[in-house]
């Protein structure tokens, strides 16, 4: 009976550290396969493949392969780090007015006047493919980004600051300040400024939502009404974007309107709500 003790206490022993072994080969192949993705994503920056025969449809599609590469670099990086932010979204009536900011960003009073501005705010490109493939571009970039600036930053910040509601106070406007920042590399302009508000706002959806999902498809919106006119030589399908007066007051109202709703959401957070995020992103709610 010993004899045959031992040898199952061996046998058990040797099924442990075959299974350490692998779960160490499964980590370490997770890694490498983050890192290649990374790497691709950067050097997909800078080398440009000549998918198709158009330019700027080729432009788009470049992005586009880039960003998906980097956005599956990302969800696998958020899962590695025990983040949940991909189940079914909470909140969706949260969703409308983020909705409502990221529609407004096309510039409806100057389109609709457009006669009177000189030819622009025009459609310079009106194919299928043309629409599909901006749509895509719009949308794979705020995937993109929200994966790293509400999923990976977000959840980093929120682990630093104290786990109350000040911290996540400090975890909402570090994180919009970080995402504003980053639009440097653009030039410091307005771009800077209303990426600030932006990335509140794409913070607010997160924290109502709980799903980075819903922000990206947020933030793909933004982009696609903002930049839909922009001109055609310059990645959009029109003939250039006009910032008229009245175009500028609608979209201060909305602003005005909506930024305080969100603020006032934001300070009246409830501590269960607070709890229930930190939990998704795989804080631990104990000091």
């Amino acid at each position: 009976m010993c004899y045959n003790s031992l040898v199952k206490d061996k046998k058990r022993g040797e099924t442990v550290q075959t299974e350490d072994r692998r779960k160490k080969i499964k980590n370490w192949i997770e890694i490498a396969v983050i890192a290649l993705l990374c790497v691709a994503t950067v050097v997909l920056d800078f080398v440009k493949i000549p998918y198709l025969k158009d330019s700027l449809q080729n432009a788009w599609l470049s992005k586009i392969v880039q960003q998906t590469i980097g956005s599956v670099a990302g969800i696998l990086l958020l899962r590695r780090l025990g983040i949940k932010l991909f189940g079914k979204p909470q909140g969706w009536l949260y969703l409308i007015p983020c909705l409502i900011v990221a529609i407004d960003n096309f510039q409806f009073y100057a389109y609709f006047n457009r006669e009177t501005l000189g030819g622009a705010m025009q459609f310079a490109r009106t194919g299928v493919w043309d629409f599909v493939l901006f749509a895509l571009y719009c949308f794979f970039i705020g995937l993109f980004e929200e994966l790293i600036f509400r999923g990976v930053i977000f959840a980093v910040l929120a682990g630093i600051f104290s786990k109350d509601k000040k911290g996540l106070i400090l975890t909402f406007v570090l994180s919009s300040v970080i995402f504003a920042l980053s639009h440097l590399v653009n030039g410091f302009s307005i771009q800077v400024a209303y990426t600030l508000l932006t990335g509140g706002l794409f913070a607010f959806c997160l924290m109502k939502t709980r799903n980075i999902f819903c922000c990206a498809f947020v933030h793909g919106l933004y982009n696609f009404c903002g930049l839909l006119l922009g001109k055609a030589s310059e990645n959009g399908l029109g003939t250039g974007i006009v910032l008229d007066t009245g175009t500028c007051i609608t979209m201060a109202i909305v602003g005005v309107l909506v930024g305080a709703f969100v603020v006032y959401k934001v300070l009246t957070y409830t501590e269960q709500e607070r709890s229930t995020l930190y939990a998704q992103l795989g804080i631990p709610d104990k000091e």
